[in-house]
């Protein structure tokens, strides 16, 4: 008596599925982690003396994920006061994705697009600075989240 079996499975196909998963899986985590301190800096512009009577500073600032050049998650959203929010969003929006001009691999950009949002900062308001050391802590929780694939 002999029994046999035939593998069918798709060696590359799986594996194109798997690299998928981890990608997926990457840009969640990466755009979750970027969410909370974008969302972090928005509130603090906002409750804070500066006054950003246009909208454009609180619209310009966000963040985009890509791969290989190619963006793959963007968060810019109008700011909830201000008289002309529009202008800082496609100012931030469009900072950003010049930062992508030949890259390889995976990248994050976090932007203030206005001008003046150095300047703003180095007046003793937060801008994006205070995002750094946030930013750390959450990449080490969610990579800590990452699943094992045996």
């Amino acid at each position: 008596m002999k029994i046999g079996f035939e593998i069918t499975t798709d060696m590359k196909a799986l594996s194109v599925e798997i690299e998928k998963e981890i990608e997926n899986q990457t840009i969640q985590h990466l755009s979750n982690i970027l969410h909370r301190a974008i969302e972090l800096v928005r509130t603090k512009m906002l409750n804070t003396a500066y006054q950003d009577h246009t909208g454009n500073l609180n619209s310009s600032t966000g963040f985009i994920i890509y791969k290989n050049g190619k963006v793959l998650h963007k968060d810019f959203r109008e700011s909830a006061i201000g008289t002309d929010k529009v202008t800082g969003l496609k100012e931030g929006l469009n900072i950003a994705l010049n930062e992508l001009r030949e890259s390889k691999g995976w990248g994050v950009v976090l932007v203030s697009g206005m001008e003046y949002a150095s300047w703003v900062e180095s007046r003793g308001f937060e801008v994006l600075r205070g995002t750094q050391g946030k930013i750390d802590v959450y990449l080490k929780e969610a990579f800590a989240e990452f699943e094992t694939i045996e």
